[in-house]
């Protein structure tokens, strides 16, 4: 009867599934963290600004380095044709005089695939009246990094099921 009730109970068993569940758990964790980070340095953001008349348009990593020497392009909201073209300089600025209010389209980018797209109201002086940003500009990555963690973590699921059916 000894050796059926441990049989039954296979309290040996749960006891190791539970803490290879843990250590599955916290591998996932740890590799999802270990890949998030390095991605999350190359966030690019900005920042806009008005000074002698002009907009003046910061553009930086996450980490604080300057999208330095990048080309970028400015749009009146509607149009084809840039209203003007560069890149950036070496603190990462976009500067340009806008020659009537409205709603202006900033895109900057790099050959590596880096970049950003985005809209800003300036006046006619070059005063940044508003500018459009999503309500949660990191939604997207968050719902990237919580896929990347639950895919990690059932791959883990299903490597230590495997395991423990041998």
């Amino acid at each position: 009867m000894g050796a059926g009730a441990n049989k039954c109970t296979g309290v040996g068993r749960q006891s190791a599934g539970g803490s290879l569940w843990r250590e599955a758990f916290f591998l996932a964790v740890v590799l999802a963290a270990g890949i998030a980070r390095p991605a999350a340095a190359h966030d690019l953001r900005h920042e806009e600004s008005s000074g002698q008349g002009a907009v003046v348009v910061r553009l930086f990593f996450s980490d604080g380095n300057a999208f330095s020497y990048e080309r970028y392009e400015i749009y009146r909201v509607g149009e084809k044709v840039p209203f003007q073209v560069g890149r950036t300089d070496a603190l990462g600025r976009v500067v340009f005089i806008p020659d009537r209010s409205g709603v202006w389209r900033v895109r900057a980018f790099s050959e590596d695939g880096h970049g950003v797209d985005f809209t800003l109201s300036a006046a006619a002086g070059g005063e940044v009246t508003g500018s459009r940003r999503p309500l949660i500009e990191r939604y997207p990555r968050v719902l990237t990094g919580l896929g990347l963690i639950f895919g990690l973590f059932g791959l883990a699921n299903l490597y230590v099921s495997r395991r423990t059916r041998r």
